[in-house]
């Protein structure tokens, strides 16, 4: 009994020191930019399709769809990674920052419907590659009948705590901190953000793919957990780096991270592992075969081109220490070891 007291204590002292959204925020509006407030229903939506290319209702959410979420659903009244309705925005996208959003629905509702169950941002420095994560989530369990209001979403990132500008026909945003989830939240969350974005800040798909709503930094500065006590505290054991080998023509256009993108991605992409929710026609090639981005080689071509550079990719990523792998250390410069 004594031992769970103390680590309440424990915990209970840990979120008292944890850093406010607001304390969080402006370090990452002074250090990257400020985030706009914005409006979801302004993003491009991320089109569902089955059996190559039939549009589904909006109402409706199949199990398998042509080019499915690659986000793990986990929540509780969630139906998968099919369901209609998400969006996509880029807030900005210039030499000096970039800031994308994007409205996920985990629930389907009637089409035109405001309501979303998690809303994702990413701000990103091209100076330095100081990253910064937001993340606001609908409570538990989810239903089409309630979720975030989408018309107009607070800033998360702002110098001040002046009132942020009211949206379309002076609709009032909510208070950021009755949206955002706090720092200590998203750091801490499983599975990490920097788990998944290990290659870079902004992550391709043939899902986000379908929109023109993703920046492109791929050989940029990278520096996740340069912003934040508690990203610093909560990722210090996530060792993220990148992996290579000489004239490799999958790093030619991209990192490789080592977690998610060694352990999963890798595989989803080239073929090798089923994406979940993908139905029969994501499985054929050259739609197995995601990488390259825009694939139109035969399976002997793509071979020929990819499959040995995957293959050593493939052994560095069980040993980064091995015959001709070279380790990408992720800071202001990258650098090989």
């Amino acid at each position: 009994m004594r031992t769970k007291q103390a680590l309440l204590l424990l915990l209970l002292a840990g979120s008292a020191q944890a850093e406010t959204l607001f304390e969080y925020g402006r370090q990452c509006a002074v250090q990257i930019s400020e985030i706009p407030a914005f409006s979801c229903m302004a993003g491009e939506e991320i089109p569902i399709t089955v059996d190559g290319g039939k549009p589904v209702p909006a109402d409706q959410a199949p199990a398998r769809c042509d080019r499915p979420s690659l986000l793990p659903q986990h929540d509780e009244g969630s139906q998968g990674q099919c369901v209609p309705g998400s969006r996509a925005l880029v807030l900005r996208d210039d030499k000096n920052a970039q800031i994308s959003a994007i409205c996920r629905k985990q629930v389907a509702r009637p089409r035109g419907s405001t309501l979303f169950d998690e809303i994702n941002v990413i701000s990103h420095s091209l100076k330095d590659g100081k990253t910064c994560w937001f993340t606001a989530k609908a409570t538990a369990p989810l239903t089409k009948d309630k979720g975030i209001d989408g018309r107009w979403v607070p800033s998360p990132s702002t110098l001040t705590r002046k009132p942020q500008p009211p949206g379309p026909d002076g609709l009032k945003p909510l208070p950021a901190d009755k949206v955002w989830q706090t720092p200590h939240q998203v750091a801490w969350s499983q599975p990490a953000c920097i788990n998944c974005h290990d290659s870079g800040p902004f992550m391709y798909s043939p899902y986000i793919a379908q929109t023109t709503q993703l920046p492109g930094d791929p050989f940029g500065f990278y520096q996740p957990k340069a912003i934040g006590a508690d990203f610093k505290k909560a990722w210090a054991r996530l060792n993220a780096f990148g992996i290579t080998t000489r004239g490799n023509t999958c790093t030619a256009c991209h990192r490789m991270g080592n977690m998610n993108s060694c352990q999963v991605a890798m595989d989803q992409s080239t073929g090798r592992g089923e994406q979940q929710g993908g139905d029969d026609w994501s499985k054929k090639f050259p739609h197995s075969h995601w990488m390259s981005p825009g694939n139109l080689h035969s399976p002997a071509q793509w071979d020929q081109q990819f499959a040995d550079s995957l293959k050593k990719l493939a052994a560095c990523c069980e040993d980064p220490k091995g015959p001709g792998c070279q380790v990408v250390e992720y800071g202001p410069k990258d650098a090989k070891r």
